[in-house]
């Protein structure tokens, strides 16, 4: 069992024996969070917490997030004090603010770097970006629009240690971990969200250069009667990828996301190479559930570790197949060829 506490860590203090905790991450979201709380004798205080400090968050001396505080509070009778902490990492900024910028010419990356800066949010680029012709936002949280971007060129946006994110791709590297269903695997759920498919995908946009509508179609097989999606290409992925293209990585993302596997294992981390390691976001891992038939690779695309007093210390772990995430493969759900339309 992993013996490591979560602790917090800001000026040159450091807090930990929580006796509930969550630290999560996803590659959907732009930010981790953080949930802590403890009961405690007397009546106490905050800790000395602003809304300016900067948290660090460790498991032993590992950092797993570093954060700000959204809500501290503290709930106090003539015996105990009751303190709860609710926190997100620095890349809140991206998603409570609003911004109003224009800009032109430059690359995804280019453009990530530009919002990041100026909210002081680290930004890591781990691939190549494309250029985009036009980016504009007016009085719109920078989030939604890097996030559409990024996904439309087939890229995750995602939270790092430090606060801030990375632009990477999904992995393609082999898996850290093999985890086996009564071996390391505690419990496990498998889910299939049915409501996530649709029968057809439409992409509609503009052609300025030659003045003209634009569309994209293509098809889940699988979806026997009719339940159409019309999406809006929207201005921000201008320039990443035909209508067509991004109908297809539409329909990919949903097929594979509409099943995924929620597992729980003891303990924060995994050993790999005579080492034990934090499970990260972003990574890949072959499971095995006999009785489910299921022995393949799945992506890791959301982590949280977990402290209560009943379970001890847990890893809760959302994976799915990679094409949930990248978007390619998948085809049509039953083996039938695709169409796509080029013109309204």
């Amino acid at each position: 069992m992993d013996d490591a506490q979560i602790e917090l860590q800001f000026d040159g203090i450091r807090y930990g024996w929580w006796q509930r905790a969550e630290v999560r991450a996803s590659v959907d979201d732009l930010c981790a969070s953080l949930n802590l709380s403890i009961t405690a004798p007397g009546t106490g205080n905050n800790l000395g917490i602003t809304a300016n400090t900067v948290i660090k968050v460790l498991i032993g001396n590992q950092l797993v997030t570093t954060v700000r505080l959204d809500k501290l509070s503290r709930s106090v009778g003539r015996d105990s004090h009751d303190i709860s902490i609710e926190g997100r990492s620095i890349a809140r900024e991206l998603i409570d603010t609003q911004l109003s910028k224009t800009l032109s010419g430059l690359t995804l990356g280019e453009i990530a770097k530009r919002l990041c800066d100026e909210l002081k949010v680290p930004l890591k680029i781990a691939a190549k970006t494309k250029t985009v012709e036009e980016f504009a936002m007016q009085c719109e949280n920078p989030s939604n629009a890097l996030i559409n971007a990024a996904r439309t060129a087939n890229l995750l946006l995602y939270p790092t240690t430090d606060g801030g994110l990375i632009l990477a791709e999904p992995t393609k590297a082999a898996p850290v971990a093999a985890l086996i269903y009564g071996e390391h695997i505690l419990e496990y759920e498998v889910v299939d969200e049915y409501s996530l498919r649709f029968s057809e995908y439409c992409v509609k946009g503009y052609n300025s250069d030659e003045d003209e509508a634009i569309s994209g179609r293509v098809w889940d097989r699988g979806i026997k009667f009719y339940r159409p999606m019309h999406i809006m290409a929207d201005r921000h992925g201008h320039g990443l990828g035909s209508c067509e293209r991004r109908a297809e990585l539409e329909r990919n993302r949903r097929l594979a996301r509409a099943h995924r596997i929620e597992l729980t294992v003891q303990g924060w981390r995994y050993r790999a190479e005579e080492a034990w390691r934090l499970w990260e976001i972003n990574t890949q891992v072959r499971v095995t559930i006999p009785d489910e038939g299921i022995n393949d690779v799945f992506l890791i695309g959301e982590r949280a570790f977990r402290i209560d007093d009943r379970g001890g210390h847990m890893t809760r772990l959302t994976v799915m197949k990679r094409d949930a995430y990248a978007g390619s493969g998948g085809g049509s759900g039953s083996g039938e060829d695709d169409e796509g339309d080029d013109d309204v």
